[in-house]
């Protein structure tokens, strides 16, 4: 089988990718006894994994008929301030935090507050787009990905920080474009759950952040799992990693509020157990009916269907789900921030759940871990979909790495080039126009050629932020500071770096051919 899975990271350079689930079962199984019983092969296995991923730490737990059958850590929480993961430590979820929100919005509109087929601006009035289709959006709509709103592009307005947040957030989204009629079809977009955040914050009467806790994380009994960076911090929070300049580096993001619902419930692999057997058993936890299990059923049932990958997969309500008659219905949500990486995996026909989370966005090999898992365990063949080679960091870190010595290249040259002018001057054979000795301007071609990197420099700037600013209604210089915040720090580095080359290599060029001239020929 090939699991697919989302992946939610920042601007320009992450737009959401997904996995594909598909397969049939060979390998030996794990031999599972009792809960207590070691499993060297898993062990092993993850460590593995690890090694080839250069993942800092992971915690991981694994569920199969109400019991726990796995539960550890590996590795350490920082590469900066290192201390053994256990599974209480407490790792940002990423996108399985939709499985959440979409949760949170379920349960309101049990309580009647909400009815899922209401268009959104009932409940939202400051949700008015530019794009009129945008008034039939439903709160449904928003819930299984089928909105119409855009995937690719869409995340730089979702990101804002303070207690108004979610209203910064509605505005910025005021201005994007759908990218299909609404119901039409499956697109996953982050803005989709950012907007339902808003919607709960604004019908509970309290923070999105404070619902939650109230809601879900209380009444599960999730003690280590909460919406509160600064209270994550008191929980034993793992510091996320990212690649620079070929080595994994610990480093932490600002944490953006009107993207919680999307991608910031943090928590730890103790209470994800807790998570993964309420799914499974439909909404029940410890002999006791947390939740409704019409609920819990909704949000497992396929509500979109598409192909990707020539395979059939679908979404149901915060969770994908991969359903064939001959195969066994799986149910799964992956995820990544720019520094943490997780993957939760249910088979309700075994009443098996796997959740893994790791503390680094280095590489894509992590998510190969939780099906791994389960194909020793369950001896099925999960394996890993389709992934772009640039669908993580650790690629675009390798090419910003080989980039570093073109860039040195290109500015040691400019500064050859710079002595070159400058000793022409003190050798007087070069002078300001305006001057006595200066010659005549330089044939037209030559002008023209020596401006045209500065002309083609400030008409890309132009260009990339009036289109941007036209077709998906965001300001591309904002979005740099964005990416600054959450990419690692080598791209971000080399990006500035390279720019800044460029234009001071156009500029000098430029200059050169405006306002000096070479001397006078006697």
């Amino acid at each position: 089988m090939a699991i697919k899975g989302s992946l939610s990271i920042l601007p320009l350079v992450l737009s959401l990718l997904a996995w594909g689930l598909l397969g049939c079962s060979q390998p030996q199984p794990e031999v599972v006894s009792n809960r207590s019983e070691p499993f060297p092969k898993i062990d092993e296995y993850i460590q593995q994994q690890m090694e080839y991923g250069d993942i800092p730490g992971l915690s991981v737990a694994i569920v199969q008929h109400g019991e726990i059958l796995y539960l550890k850590g590996f590795g350490v929480t920082s590469l900066s301030n290192p201390s053994p993961v256990t599974p209480q430590t407490v790792f940002d979820l990423a996108s399985i935090s939709k499985s959440f929100t979409a949760l949170g919005v379920m349960l309101l509109a049990n309580e009647g507050l909400i009815d899922l087929d209401t268009t959104v601006q009932h409940y939202l009035a400051d949700f008015q787009p530019d794009d009129p289709r945008a008034s039939q959006i439903t709160v449904r709509q928003l819930l299984n990905q089928t909105s119409g709103l855009p995937g690719t592009f869409s995340e730089p307005l979702i990101y804002y920080q303070g207690s108004d947040a979610m209203r910064k957030m509605l505005a910025a989204v005021n201005r994007v474009h759908l990218n299909q009629e609404p119901g039409l079809s499956f697109e996953y977009a982050n803005i989709n759950y950012a907007i339902l955040g808003a919607l709960v914050e604004r019908l509970s009467g309290v923070t999105f952040e404070d619902y939650m806790q109230q809601e879900v994380f209380t009444p599960m009994g999730m003690t280590s799992t909460t919406l509160y960076p600064e209270e994550a911090a008191k929980l034993e929070r793992a510091d996320g990693h990212q690649p620079m300049f070929g080595q994994v580096v610990a480093r932490n993001i600002p944490y953006f509020r009107s993207a919680s619902p999307v991608g910031w419930v943090m928590s730890s692999a103790e209470d994800m157990v807790r998570w993964l057997t309420m799914l499974l058993n439909k909404g029940g936890i410890d002999q006791r009916q947390i939740f409704p299990a019409a609920v819990i059923s909704e949000m497992q049932t396929p509500a979109a269907t598409f192909v990707e990958n020539d395979q059939v997969l679908s979404y149901g309500i915060g969770l994908y789900i991969k359903q064939e008659p001959d195969l066994t219905p799986i149910i799964w949500h992956g995820g990544d921030t720019p520094n943490f990486l997780s993957d939760m995996l249910l088979i309700p026909d075994q009443q098996f759940g796997v959740v893994v989370l790791t503390n680094s966005q280095a590489t894509t090999i992590g998510h190969n871990i939780a099906p791994g898992v389960a194909n020793l365990i369950l001896g099925l063949e999960l394996k890993m979909g389709n992934i772009p080679w640039w669908a993580h960091w650790e690629a675009i870190d390798n090419i910003a790495t080989g980039a570093l010595s073109f860039i040195t290249l290109l500015a040691l040259g400019g500064v050859g080039y710079g002595w070159y002018i400058w000793r022409q001057f003190r050798n007087k054979n070069r002078h300001f126009i305006g001057s006595a000795q200066a010659g005549a301007m330089p044939p037209a071609w030559q002008a023209a050629l020596n401006m045209t990197p500065l002309a083609i420099f400030i008409l890309f700037a132009l260009a990339g932020y009036l289109v941007l600013h036209t077709l998906y209604g965001y300001n591309l210089y904002e979005v740099l500071v964005l990416f600054q915040a959450g990419s690692p720090p080598g791209i971000y580095i080399v990006g500035v770096a390279l720019v800044l080359v460029v234009f001071l290599w156009a500029l000098l060029l430029a200059f050169i051919t405006l306002f000096t001239r070479s001397s006078k020929t006697t």
